[in-house]
């Protein structure tokens, strides 16, 4: 069972979800509040579902970063631009899908974040991955030596660091020694971070067939 916490300042929207949320037996809305403060005993919950923007002109990142250290974070907000994705990205979220998205892209979003994988909904992904693109364009990709993007593109399909250095004929801790350093010279933070940017790399392509 998937506990489940949702943060929107705009009661319709929390109804809303709870309701969605609530017709999915492996799922339990524990909390359904206005704001991050009044949530009681993150540990107890799997996923917070959190809303950009709170009664603010502001988007809610500091407060995300907070949730993000306490539970899995999925953002569900009608902001849909690249900055604001990325931004809450950084802040330790582990997955962003808009409020326009259908219901089973929401139930697969909180299933994913609940496993411990980043989900973006498909309509931000070719967005975000643009500017990810971008950004590695600019240099950041040419840091990493071949079997560390080799490594990154593995880990960006899903597969853990056992089963990625199977894949490449090493030892999991040979995996685990690629990942901290494609982190340091990336300046990526958590794994939502790490997948996002492995995924923006692999336009199309096949990374593990390097």
């Amino acid at each position: 069972m998937v506990v489940v916490g949702i943060v929107d300042d705009h009661p319709v929207a929390r109804r809303g979800l709870a309701v969605i949320l609530g017709e999915d037996p492996g799922l339990e809305v524990a909390q359904a509040v206005a704001h991050p403060s009044e949530l009681r005993d993150h540990d107890a919950l799997d996923v917070v579902l959190c809303d950009l923007y709170l009664a603010a002109d502001r988007p809610a990142v500091a407060e995300v970063r907070a949730l993000a250290g306490a539970t899995a974070v999925l953002m569900v907000s009608a902001a849909s631009r690249p900055a604001d994705v990325l931004a809450c990205v950084a802040a330790g979220a582990s997955g962003y899908v808009t409020k326009d998205s259908d219901e089973e892209v929401l139930l697969a979003a909180v299933r994913s974040v609940a496993g411990g994988e980043f989900y973006l909904s498909p309509q931000l992904a070719g967005m975000v991955g643009a500017a990810a693109r971008s950004a590695a364009a600019e240099g950041r990709a040419a840091l990493l030596t071949a079997r560390e993007e080799e490594a990154l593109g593995w880990i960006a399909r899903g597969l853990t660091h056992a089963q990625t250095a199977r894949r490449m004929g090493v030892q999991p801790s040979t995996v685990d020694t690629y990942v901290k350093r494609i982190r340091a010279r990336l300046h990526l933070g958590n794994k939502a971070e790490l997948v996002w940017f492995a995924r923006s790399l692999d336009e199309g392509g096949d990374a593990g067939r390097r």
